[in-house]
């Protein structure tokens, strides 16, 4: 039973912070509070597809979809260390409150598109054999590794 109440309490706190994160990236908070359109919203915002959200509706695949929604968040907000990926991931709300708390970060960009963009230029410099246009791309990218 203690399990079910975490899970609610968990859940509510999410949508809160969603809440007040969704005007920094020019959605209306109050979409936060209607269940499957806070993920849609989400999923869309970070760059994924209209429908992504819905393989959250699959146990176990859901939990990785959701850490995979949230690290993208956090990376789409240029917070790209380690420990704020791992906080978004051992507990979304956490970690998305303090983004939206926090007046200096702003949102930067849709990061899981700009990400695969880059990696697919890099792989396409790579398979071109072109050394200048992979240090180029090494050294711009925010998401170079």
């Amino acid at each position: 039973m203690w399990l079910l109440y975490f899970l609610l309490i968990s859940y509510i706190l999410l949508c809160l912070s969603l809440s007040w994160i969704f005007p920094k990236m020019g959605i209306a908070s109050a979409k936060a509070w209607i269940p499957g359109v806070n993920f849609q919203e989400w999923a869309m915002a970070i760059g994924r597809g209209k429908y992504y959200f819905l393989w959250l509706l699959f146990p176990l695949v859901n939990i990785f979809i959701i850490s995979g929604m949230s690290v993208d968040l956090v990376r789409s907000f240029g917070k790209l260390k380690f420990w704020h990926s791992a906080l978004a991931v051992i507990y979304p709300p956490a970690m998305i409150t303090l983004i939206a708390k926090d007046d200096s970060v702003q949102w930067v960009e849709p990061a899981y598109t700009n990400e695969k963009i880059y990696l697919g230029q890099l792989h396409e410099a790579r398979i071109k054999k072109d050394e200048v246009k992979i240090k180029r791309l090494l050294a711009q990218s925010r998401y170079s590794k």
